[in-house]
Parts: structure tokens; C-alpha cells; sequence
């Protein structure tokens, strides 16, 4: 039985997580840790949490202590994944993080130390390989019906006004869009699960160059975004992310010697998915799964029980992967 402590309370939380760490009869959520109570209560109301505890050294003591809590979610903005991962990892406890792992290169080298002294299964978000909306992409692509690939491209436009989760209200800069906070702009947010798709849908990332400008300086952080792609099978590929557009673009194509398709790699966009091939165009409608993180959190309950079974562990490598990426891109 899987029970779980969630680190945070805010946007993730209330609007991805819901009731999917509450499964079946193997899993269940028994308290929450956060900064805000008066938040915390709402959201334990939501998902029925018996437990609140304000964020103080003694009842992070106190979880940590906690044999009947063996797993731990942490929901909080990425500067603090880093300590949340190395306070609990020692006491064996279970751990889901959202992305980006950490926020930074030099985080992540001291993560991979921290990785090799404890043993202890680690889990990234990157719930969008879990939704049945991109399985099925990758089903449309193994079935061969653009031909062989030779080429991808991915965009993601939007300005300070009309992005998805952090749009500038009243002067106020997101903290998606500060440095100390999040590590980078538009590419760390949003273009880190696309970076993802790439190696799940088509092969592995071998080799990466990139680009990146700040013109405007709303943000601390890089304004736009260019990245060059060689997989692995030695397809080649492009990404772009730009924070200051007058056009809102969201597309990942992917071509092939036959044909192409097209779809959106974010919620709240377009859920179709276009086949281009010999003139005609094919429309198929690819809703996301509600609440997004459940297919995601049903998978993880299922590895982490197995594991726990079997006594031994397991650390995701995409977490790892995505954030040496974008260390060579953006500075990090």
C-alpha cells in the first residue's frame, strides 16, 4: 500500500493531480505539507487528506519519521525539488517529482551523488507519453503511414498576455519566468515535455545545439529559444520557443518520405491530430485525459507497488535526460 504525502498545494495540484494518487486499494493520499494552510485546506477537502501540516523543520521531521507514510509527492515550483528529494530519499521513502527534476546543472550533479549513495525510486511528471492522445500518435507512427521519418519540428509562440498558466496580471512576473525559481523561461516550462515526446514518440536525443536571445528583458530569463536535434537513428529535428510573438503557435509536426502529421503538445489547445498525405488531410480528434495526470499516476502507482514487492528500485532517466539538454541550450 502506497501512502502518500503531497509537497505543495497550489496550480499543480489542484488542477493536474485531483483524486489520481488515491487508487484502487494500493494507493492513497494521507497528508499534505505546504506553506499556505488556508490553500492546503481547500485542496485536502478535495482530495479528503486527513493531515495538514504547516512547511516547519519539525513536521518535515515528522513525515520523514513517519513509517506509514512511504511515499512522497513534491508539487512545489522547481527550486526546491532538489531539497525536498534529498530530505525524504534517505528515509526510503517513495518519490513522484514534477518536472523539471531540478532546476539546474549544478543540482542535478549533486542529485546524481545523491542518487548513487541512497537507494531510493525517483519518478518524473512527464505525464503527457501516459495519455492515450499520444499513444495513439506513436501507434499512427510505428504503423508506418507517413513512410520513414526524415524530419521534425516543434514551435511553441505565445506573449506575456495569452500563455497558458503564467500570464503577466498587473506587473506581476510568473514565477515560471524567474530564474532563481524555475531555472528558465518558456523552454524549461513548457518545452521540457516536448523535448520528452521527441524521445517517446520518434528515438533518443543524441546531440543538441541551440540559441537563445532576450530582446525585450520582460523576464530574467531567455525570451526565445532555437534547438537543434540529432536522435540517436540519426534523424534530425528542430524546436523553437519564443515568449514575445503576436501569434499564439503550438505545433509538433513530424514528417515523413509519404506524408506528415501534425498535433499540439499542450492542453487547452487544438486536440486534433492531421495526417497530410497525397493531398488529402485527415482529422482525428484526440481529446486529453482528465484529470492529465491519471493515466501518468496510475502507471507510477503500479511500478512503485511492484517495486516496493520486490525490494528493488528505480530511477527514471527522462528526468535526468532533459535537464542535461537544456544545460547545454540555456546555461543553466
Amino acid at each position: 500500500m502506497l501512502n502518500w504525502c503531497i509537497i505543495g498545494s497550489g496550480d499543480v495540484v489542484s488542477r493536474l493531480l485531483q483524486k489520481s494518487l488515491n487508487y484502487q486499494k494500493i494507493s492513497k493520499v494521507t497528508s499534505i505539507l505546504s506553506d499556505d494552510l488556508l490553500q492546503a485546506k481547500i485542496v485536502a477537502n478535495k482530495l479528503g487528506i486527513k493531515k495538514i501540516y504547516l512547511n516547519t523543520k519539525n513536521n518535515i521531521k515528522k513525515i520523514q519519521n513517519d513509517k506509514n507514510i512511504n511515499s512522497i509527492y513534491i508539487a512545489t515550483p522547481p527550486n526546491f525539488h532538489f531539497f525536498y528529494i534529498k530530505t525524504f530519499c534517505r528515509f526510503k521513502k517513495n518519490i513522484i517529482c514534477e518536472k523539471p527534476l531540478v532546476k539546474n546543472l549544478s543540482e542535478l550533479k549533486k542529485l546524481i551523488l545523491v542518487k548513487k549513495k541512497y537507494k531510493f525510486n525517483l519518478l518524473t511528471c512527464f505525464y503527457r507519453r501516459h495519455l492515450d492522445r499520444f499513444k495513439y500518435i506513436k501507434k499512427i507512427l510505428k504503423k508506418n503511414i507517413i513512410g520513414r521519418i526524415v524530419y521534425f519540428d516543434i514551435r511553441f509562440f505565445h506573449n506575456q498576455n495569452n500563455h497558458p498558466t503564467a500570464k503577466i496580471k498587473q506587473q506581476i512576473i510568473p514565477w515560471r519566468f524567474k530564474k532563481r525559481i524555475s531555472g528558465g523561461g518558456n523552454i524549461m516550462d513548457m518545452g521540457i515535455h516536448s523535448l520528452d515526446l521527441v524521445e517517446f514518440l520518434i528515438d533518443e536525443i543524441k546531440s543538441v545545439t541551440g540559441f537563445n536571445s532576450n530582446i525585450k528583458r520582460i523576464y530574467d530569463v531567455e525570451e526565445t529559444s532555437i534547438i537543434n536535434l540529432q536522435l540517436k537513428n540519426g534523424i534530425i529535428g528542430q524546436g523553437s520557443w519564443c515568449s514575445l510573438s503576436p501569434k499564439k503557435e503550438d505545433f509538433f509536426k513530424i514528417y515523413g518520405l509519404e506524408g506528415y502529421i501534425k498535433f499540439s503538445t499542450n492542453f487547452g489547445e487544438d486536440e486534433y491530430l492531421y495526417i497530410y498525405k497525397n493531398s488529402i488531410v485527415k482529422k482525428i480528434r484526440l481529446p486529453y485525459n482528465q484529470p492529465l495526470h491519471k493515466n501518468m499516476m496510475r502507471d507510477f502507482i503500479k511500478i512503485l507497488n511492484k517495486l516496493n514487492n520486490s525490494g528493488n528500485y528505480f530511477v527514471s532517466n527522462n528526468g535526468f535526460k532533459t535537464i542535461e539538454i537544456l544545460g547545454k541550450i540555456i546555461r543553466l
